[in-house]
Protein backbone atom coordinates (compact mmCIF):
# COMPACT_ATOMS: atom_id res chain seq x y z
CA UNK A 1 0.00 0.00 0.00
CA UNK A 2 1.60 3.47 -0.77
CA UNK A 3 2.39 6.33 1.49
CA UNK A 4 -0.37 8.55 -0.37
CA UNK A 5 -3.40 5.51 0.14
CA UNK A 6 -2.53 5.54 3.72
CA UNK A 7 -2.64 9.12 4.58
CA UNK A 8 -5.83 9.55 2.03
CA UNK A 9 -7.45 7.25 4.33
CA UNK A 10 -6.19 8.15 7.61
CA UNK A 11 -7.84 12.04 6.67
CA UNK A 12 -11.04 10.18 6.01
CA UNK A 13 -10.85 8.59 9.29
CA UNK A 14 -9.60 11.88 11.06
CA UNK A 15 -12.93 13.26 9.14
CA UNK A 16 -15.27 10.49 10.22
CA UNK A 17 -14.38 11.10 13.86
CA UNK A 18 -14.57 14.73 13.76
CA UNK A 19 -18.52 14.04 12.80
CA UNK A 20 -21.11 13.62 14.70
CA UNK A 21 -22.35 9.87 14.24
CA UNK A 22 -24.93 10.82 12.06
CA UNK A 23 -22.56 12.66 9.30
CA UNK A 24 -20.37 9.99 9.49
CA UNK A 25 -23.00 7.29 8.79
CA UNK A 26 -24.13 9.57 6.08
CA UNK A 27 -19.82 10.11 5.02
CA UNK A 28 -19.59 6.01 5.28
CA UNK A 29 -22.08 5.60 2.75
CA UNK A 30 -22.22 8.26 0.34
CA UNK A 31 -21.21 7.31 -3.43
CA UNK A 32 -21.81 3.51 -2.87
CA UNK A 33 -23.67 1.63 -5.38
CA UNK A 34 -27.49 -0.05 -4.08
CA UNK A 35 -29.12 -2.15 -6.15
CA UNK A 36 -33.11 -2.89 -4.89
CA UNK A 37 -34.30 -6.16 -6.06
CA UNK A 38 -37.57 -6.10 -8.01
CA UNK A 39 -40.64 -5.23 -5.18
CA UNK A 40 -43.32 -6.94 -7.17
CA UNK A 41 -42.50 -10.20 -6.47
CA UNK A 42 -42.70 -10.21 -2.59
CA UNK A 43 -46.76 -9.31 -2.93
CA UNK A 44 -47.14 -11.70 -5.20
CA UNK A 45 -50.85 -13.25 -5.51
CA UNK A 46 -51.84 -10.31 -3.67
CA UNK A 47 -54.74 -8.48 -6.29
CA UNK A 48 -53.38 -5.59 -8.28
CA UNK A 49 -49.80 -6.93 -7.47
CA UNK A 50 -49.53 -8.17 -11.30
CA UNK A 51 -51.80 -5.98 -12.91
CA UNK A 52 -52.37 -2.20 -11.57
CA UNK A 53 -55.64 -2.19 -9.86
CA UNK A 54 -57.11 1.40 -10.01
CA UNK A 55 -59.80 3.36 -8.80
CA UNK A 56 -62.13 3.99 -12.03
CA UNK A 57 -62.39 7.59 -10.33
CA UNK A 58 -58.65 8.28 -10.75
CA UNK A 59 -59.05 11.26 -13.26
CA UNK A 60 -62.21 12.88 -11.21
CA UNK A 61 -59.72 12.23 -8.04
CA UNK A 62 -56.84 14.29 -9.41
CA UNK A 63 -58.92 17.28 -10.60
CA UNK A 64 -60.34 17.47 -7.10
CA UNK A 65 -56.71 17.04 -5.54
CA UNK A 66 -54.88 19.49 -8.13
CA UNK A 67 -57.60 22.05 -6.70
CA UNK A 68 -56.86 21.13 -3.12
CA UNK A 69 -52.86 21.63 -3.91
CA UNK A 70 -53.21 25.05 -5.86
CA UNK A 71 -55.54 26.60 -2.42
CA UNK A 72 -52.48 25.58 -0.14
CA UNK A 73 -50.44 28.74 0.41
CA UNK A 74 -47.47 27.28 -0.59
CA UNK A 75 -43.93 28.18 -2.48
CA UNK A 76 -44.35 27.15 -6.52
CA UNK A 77 -41.42 24.63 -5.52
CA UNK A 78 -43.16 22.81 -2.76
CA UNK A 79 -46.53 22.66 -5.29
CA UNK A 80 -44.71 21.18 -7.87
CA UNK A 81 -43.33 19.16 -5.53
CA UNK A 82 -46.71 18.16 -4.38
CA UNK A 83 -48.26 17.63 -7.76
CA UNK A 84 -45.23 15.11 -9.05
CA UNK A 85 -46.59 13.59 -5.76
CA UNK A 86 -49.26 12.40 -7.65
CA UNK A 87 -51.94 11.97 -4.34
CA UNK A 88 -54.87 10.86 -6.83
CA UNK A 89 -52.73 8.15 -7.96
CA UNK A 90 -52.06 7.45 -4.25
CA UNK A 91 -55.63 7.59 -2.58
CA UNK A 92 -57.01 5.19 -5.84
CA UNK A 93 -54.51 2.77 -5.43
CA UNK A 94 -54.58 2.01 -1.70
CA UNK A 95 -58.35 2.49 -1.65
CA UNK A 96 -59.52 1.10 -4.99
CA UNK A 97 -63.05 0.41 -4.23
CA UNK A 98 -63.97 3.59 -2.50
CA UNK A 99 -66.15 6.23 -3.59
CA UNK A 100 -65.45 9.40 -5.35
CA UNK A 101 -66.57 11.04 -2.20
CA UNK A 102 -64.49 9.03 -0.05
CA UNK A 103 -61.27 8.69 -2.32
CA UNK A 104 -61.61 12.81 -1.86
CA UNK A 105 -61.28 12.93 2.07
CA UNK A 106 -58.60 9.60 2.02
CA UNK A 107 -56.58 12.07 -0.82
CA UNK A 108 -56.77 14.32 1.34
CA UNK A 109 -56.13 13.06 4.78
CA UNK A 110 -52.84 11.81 2.77
CA UNK A 111 -52.27 15.24 1.43
CA UNK A 112 -52.37 16.43 5.29
CA UNK A 113 -50.02 13.62 6.54
CA UNK A 114 -47.20 14.20 4.01
CA UNK A 115 -47.59 18.10 4.12
CA UNK A 116 -47.53 18.31 8.35
CA UNK A 117 -44.58 15.88 8.03
CA UNK A 118 -42.47 18.49 5.76
CA UNK A 119 -43.25 21.06 8.20
CA UNK A 120 -40.36 19.52 10.53
CA UNK A 121 -38.71 16.59 8.55
CA UNK A 122 -37.74 18.66 5.20
CA UNK A 123 -35.05 21.33 4.85
CA UNK A 124 -37.49 23.92 4.23
CA UNK A 125 -39.67 23.33 6.89
CA UNK A 126 -40.62 25.35 8.78
CA UNK A 127 -39.93 23.53 12.42
CA UNK A 128 -37.09 21.41 10.86
CA UNK A 129 -34.43 23.03 13.02
CA UNK A 130 -36.95 24.45 15.83
CA UNK A 131 -37.48 21.69 18.39
CA UNK A 132 -39.66 24.15 20.90
CA UNK A 133 -41.88 25.60 18.02
CA UNK A 134 -42.10 21.80 16.79
CA UNK A 135 -43.87 20.81 20.03
CA UNK A 136 -45.84 24.09 19.93
CA UNK A 137 -46.69 22.65 16.32
CA UNK A 138 -47.77 19.67 17.70
CA UNK A 139 -49.85 20.54 20.25
CA UNK A 140 -51.96 22.91 18.57
CA UNK A 141 -52.56 20.25 15.62
CA UNK A 142 -53.64 17.35 18.80
CA UNK A 143 -55.95 20.18 20.07
CA UNK A 144 -57.56 21.09 16.59
CA UNK A 145 -57.88 17.23 15.51
CA UNK A 146 -59.64 16.88 18.88
CA UNK A 147 -62.04 19.32 18.02
CA UNK A 148 -62.73 18.52 14.63
CA UNK A 149 -63.40 15.15 15.79
CA UNK A 150 -65.86 15.95 18.78
CA UNK A 151 -63.37 14.53 21.07
CA UNK A 152 -63.01 17.57 23.76
CA UNK A 153 -62.85 17.31 26.93
CA UNK A 154 -64.55 19.49 29.36
CA UNK A 155 -61.69 22.04 29.66
CA UNK A 156 -60.39 22.08 26.42
CA UNK A 157 -64.30 23.30 25.67
CA UNK A 158 -63.58 26.67 26.65
CA UNK A 159 -60.67 26.87 24.19
CA UNK A 160 -61.84 26.42 21.19
CA UNK A 161 -59.91 28.73 18.83
CA UNK A 162 -59.03 28.14 15.55
CA UNK A 163 -55.73 27.52 14.42
CA UNK A 164 -53.37 30.22 12.81
CA UNK A 165 -51.28 27.50 11.42
CA UNK A 166 -52.28 26.88 7.68
CA UNK A 167 -51.58 22.88 7.89
CA UNK A 168 -53.29 22.53 10.89
CA UNK A 169 -56.32 24.26 9.79
CA UNK A 170 -56.65 22.23 7.09
CA UNK A 171 -57.27 19.27 9.05
CA UNK A 172 -60.90 20.39 9.46
CA UNK A 173 -62.64 19.21 6.25
CA UNK A 174 -60.92 15.58 7.36
CA UNK A 175 -61.69 15.50 10.78
CA UNK A 176 -65.39 16.91 10.08
CA UNK A 177 -66.56 13.49 7.97
CA UNK A 178 -64.92 11.11 10.21
CA UNK A 179 -66.60 12.84 12.64
CA UNK A 180 -69.86 12.40 11.21
CA UNK A 181 -69.21 9.10 9.95
CA UNK A 182 -67.59 6.73 12.62
CA UNK A 183 -69.11 6.17 16.46
CA UNK A 184 -66.75 7.47 19.90
CA UNK A 185 -64.73 4.05 19.79
CA UNK A 186 -63.59 4.36 16.19
CA UNK A 187 -63.14 8.17 16.41
CA UNK A 188 -61.16 7.62 19.49
CA UNK A 189 -58.61 4.99 17.83
CA UNK A 190 -58.60 7.00 15.03
CA UNK A 191 -57.37 10.27 17.15
CA UNK A 192 -55.24 7.74 18.85
CA UNK A 193 -53.42 6.77 16.01
CA UNK A 194 -52.89 10.40 14.73
CA UNK A 195 -51.39 11.09 18.27
CA UNK A 196 -48.94 8.07 18.06
CA UNK A 197 -47.98 9.19 14.77
CA UNK A 198 -47.21 13.19 15.68
CA UNK A 199 -45.35 12.09 19.27
CA UNK A 200 -43.19 9.38 17.03
CA UNK A 201 -41.73 12.16 14.97
CA UNK A 202 -40.79 14.10 18.23
CA UNK A 203 -38.34 10.85 18.85
CA UNK A 204 -37.39 11.76 15.11
CA UNK A 205 -36.70 15.16 15.41
CA UNK A 206 -34.94 14.73 18.57
CA UNK A 207 -32.44 12.53 17.41
CA UNK A 208 -32.05 14.37 14.55
CA UNK A 209 -31.34 17.47 15.98
CA UNK A 210 -29.27 15.58 18.60
CA UNK A 211 -27.11 13.32 15.74
CA UNK A 212 -28.11 10.34 17.48
CA UNK A 213 -28.21 7.45 15.47
CA UNK A 214 -31.02 5.12 16.79
CA UNK A 215 -30.23 1.10 16.82
CA UNK A 216 -32.54 -0.87 14.85
CA UNK A 217 -34.47 -1.73 17.61
CA UNK A 218 -34.94 1.79 17.96
CA UNK A 219 -35.81 2.81 14.74
CA UNK A 220 -38.56 0.54 14.21
CA UNK A 221 -40.17 1.16 17.61
CA UNK A 222 -40.52 5.08 15.91
CA UNK A 223 -40.62 4.27 12.33
CA UNK A 224 -44.07 2.72 13.23
CA UNK A 225 -45.65 5.73 14.37
CA UNK A 226 -43.80 7.98 12.01
CA UNK A 227 -44.88 6.11 9.08
CA UNK A 228 -48.77 7.25 9.85
CA UNK A 229 -50.07 3.84 8.30
CA UNK A 230 -51.96 2.76 11.78
CA UNK A 231 -53.64 6.20 10.84
CA UNK A 232 -54.54 4.71 7.27
CA UNK A 233 -55.96 1.28 8.99
CA UNK A 234 -57.91 3.25 11.00
CA UNK A 235 -59.53 5.27 8.11
CA UNK A 236 -60.07 1.72 6.39
CA UNK A 237 -63.43 1.30 7.54
CA UNK A 238 -64.51 4.98 5.99
CA UNK A 239 -63.33 3.62 2.88
CA UNK A 240 -64.80 0.51 2.60
CA UNK A 241 -68.09 1.97 3.67
CA UNK A 242 -71.10 1.80 0.85
CA UNK A 243 -72.29 5.04 2.97
CA UNK A 244 -72.06 7.06 6.24
CA UNK A 245 -74.50 4.78 7.96
CA UNK A 246 -72.45 1.59 6.75
CA UNK A 247 -68.97 2.82 8.43
CA UNK A 248 -69.10 -0.30 10.57
CA UNK A 249 -66.37 -1.62 12.81
CA UNK A 250 -65.60 -4.85 12.78
CA UNK A 251 -66.90 -7.01 16.23
CA UNK A 252 -65.25 -5.59 19.52
CA UNK A 253 -63.67 -9.31 20.19
CA UNK A 254 -62.54 -9.41 16.37
CA UNK A 255 -61.28 -5.78 16.30
CA UNK A 256 -59.66 -6.16 19.81
CA UNK A 257 -58.20 -9.96 18.96
CA UNK A 258 -54.04 -10.19 18.50
CA UNK A 259 -54.62 -11.63 14.62
CA UNK A 260 -56.50 -7.99 13.92
CA UNK A 261 -53.52 -6.01 15.72
CA UNK A 262 -50.98 -8.45 13.65
CA UNK A 263 -52.62 -7.88 10.48
CA UNK A 264 -52.07 -3.62 11.19
CA UNK A 265 -48.64 -4.29 12.20
CA UNK A 266 -47.55 -6.18 9.17
CA UNK A 267 -49.36 -3.85 7.06
CA UNK A 268 -47.35 -0.87 8.63
CA UNK A 269 -44.08 -3.05 8.69
CA UNK A 270 -44.62 -3.99 4.69
CA UNK A 271 -45.32 -0.51 3.95
CA UNK A 272 -42.58 1.14 6.10
CA UNK A 273 -39.84 -1.44 4.22
CA UNK A 274 -41.63 -0.69 0.73
CA UNK A 275 -41.05 2.94 1.22
CA UNK A 276 -37.53 2.80 3.27
CA UNK A 277 -36.34 0.77 -0.21
CA UNK A 278 -37.67 3.23 -2.95
CA UNK A 279 -36.92 6.76 -0.79
CA UNK A 280 -33.65 5.72 -0.24
CA UNK A 281 -32.02 7.75 -3.14
CA UNK A 282 -34.11 10.40 -2.05
CA UNK A 283 -33.22 10.73 1.46
CA UNK A 284 -29.54 10.03 0.80
CA UNK A 285 -29.72 13.08 -1.63
CA UNK A 286 -31.08 15.54 1.12
CA UNK A 287 -28.63 13.89 3.75
CA UNK A 288 -30.90 11.62 5.63
CA UNK A 289 -30.01 8.53 7.30
CA UNK A 290 -33.18 7.98 9.04
CA UNK A 291 -34.00 4.66 6.93
CA UNK A 292 -33.83 0.98 8.00
CA UNK A 293 -30.85 0.55 5.12
CA UNK A 294 -28.54 3.18 6.63
CA UNK A 295 -29.13 1.89 9.60
CA UNK A 296 -29.23 -2.06 8.60
CA UNK A 297 -25.48 -1.13 7.28
CA UNK A 298 -24.08 -0.25 10.60
CA UNK A 299 -24.60 -3.83 11.76
CA UNK A 300 -23.54 -4.90 8.16
CA UNK A 301 -20.66 -2.85 6.86
CA UNK A 302 -22.22 -3.34 3.70
CA UNK A 303 -24.91 -1.51 1.26
CA UNK A 304 -25.98 -4.56 -0.60
CA UNK A 305 -26.04 -7.01 2.99
CA UNK A 306 -28.25 -3.92 4.52
CA UNK A 307 -30.92 -4.26 1.66
CA UNK A 308 -30.74 -7.88 1.72
CA UNK A 309 -31.86 -8.17 5.49
CA UNK A 310 -34.41 -5.54 4.69
CA UNK A 311 -35.99 -7.58 2.16
CA UNK A 312 -35.75 -10.73 4.19
CA UNK A 313 -37.46 -8.79 6.57
CA UNK A 314 -40.38 -7.61 4.15
CA UNK A 315 -40.92 -11.22 3.15
CA UNK A 316 -41.41 -12.55 6.60
CA UNK A 317 -43.73 -9.69 6.89
CA UNK A 318 -46.18 -10.31 4.31
CA UNK A 319 -45.64 -14.43 5.46
CA UNK A 320 -46.84 -13.04 9.02
CA UNK A 321 -49.40 -11.02 7.14
CA UNK A 322 -51.19 -13.91 5.54
CA UNK A 323 -50.93 -16.07 8.56
CA UNK A 324 -52.87 -13.46 10.94
CA UNK A 325 -55.59 -12.89 7.95
CA UNK A 326 -56.17 -17.11 8.12
CA UNK A 327 -56.55 -16.82 12.12
CA UNK A 328 -59.00 -14.05 11.99
CA UNK A 329 -61.20 -15.65 9.08
CA UNK A 330 -60.40 -18.90 11.57
CA UNK A 331 -62.13 -16.64 14.49
CA UNK A 332 -64.88 -15.43 12.24
CA UNK A 333 -66.01 -18.91 11.11
CA UNK A 334 -68.41 -19.11 13.61
CA UNK A 335 -70.31 -15.98 12.50
CA UNK A 336 -72.65 -15.53 10.00
CA UNK A 337 -71.87 -14.64 5.86
CA UNK A 338 -71.87 -10.93 6.97
CA UNK A 339 -69.57 -10.95 9.54
CA UNK A 340 -66.93 -13.33 7.55
CA UNK A 341 -67.43 -10.89 4.76
CA UNK A 342 -66.71 -8.25 6.81
CA UNK A 343 -63.71 -9.35 8.17
CA UNK A 344 -62.83 -10.29 4.55
CA UNK A 345 -63.29 -6.59 3.08
CA UNK A 346 -61.13 -5.91 6.04
CA UNK A 347 -58.09 -7.97 5.12
CA UNK A 348 -58.68 -6.91 1.48
CA UNK A 349 -58.51 -2.90 2.18
CA UNK A 350 -54.84 -3.62 3.72
CA UNK A 351 -53.54 -5.75 1.59
CA UNK A 352 -54.70 -3.14 -1.59
CA UNK A 353 -52.61 -0.77 0.77
CA UNK A 354 -49.66 -2.30 0.58
CA UNK A 355 -49.73 -2.68 -3.37
CA UNK A 356 -50.79 0.06 -4.23
CA UNK A 357 -48.25 1.45 -1.97
CA UNK A 358 -46.23 -0.30 -3.65
CA UNK A 359 -47.21 0.11 -7.68
CA UNK A 360 -47.00 4.74 -6.25
CA UNK A 361 -43.56 4.34 -4.44
CA UNK A 362 -42.38 2.73 -8.01
CA UNK A 363 -44.38 5.84 -10.43
CA UNK A 364 -44.43 8.61 -7.95
CA UNK A 365 -42.08 11.68 -8.97
CA UNK A 366 -41.55 11.91 -5.38
CA UNK A 367 -39.00 9.59 -5.43
CA UNK A 368 -37.72 9.90 -8.69
CA UNK A 369 -37.01 6.11 -9.60
CA UNK A 370 -37.86 5.92 -13.42
CA UNK A 371 -34.03 6.88 -14.24
CA UNK A 372 -32.58 3.91 -11.89
CA UNK A 373 -34.85 1.11 -13.37
CA UNK A 374 -33.73 -1.31 -14.89
CA UNK A 375 -35.22 -3.87 -17.61
CA UNK A 376 -35.76 -6.90 -14.76
CA UNK A 377 -37.36 -4.27 -12.28
CA UNK A 378 -34.85 -3.31 -10.04
CA UNK A 379 -33.47 -0.08 -9.12
CA UNK A 380 -29.91 0.64 -9.11
CA UNK A 381 -28.12 4.53 -8.29
CA UNK A 382 -25.02 5.21 -6.22
CA UNK A 383 -25.96 6.87 -2.64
Amino acid sequence: MSSTTTTTEARQAELVLSQNPRDALFASLKGKKARIPNLRPVLAGWRGSDECYVSPFIDALRIKVDKRLQSLNVSTKKLRGLQATDFGLFAALWWPEASLDKLEILAYLSIWLFTWDDEIDEAEGLYTDDFVAAQRFRADTLRFVRQCLGLVDAQEEGDVRAPRNQNIQSFDVIGYVIRDAYDLTQKTRFYDEIAKFIHSTEVEQRNRLQGVVPTLIEYWACRLGTSAVYITCAAGEYASATSRATCRQLPPYLMNSAPRRSLWDETNVTISIVNDLCSLKKEMKAGGIDNVVPLAFVCTGDVQAAIDMSMHSLRTSRERFDGAARQLLALADNEGDDVRRQVQDHIEVLRSNCVGNLVWSLQTGRYGLAESRQADGSQQFLL
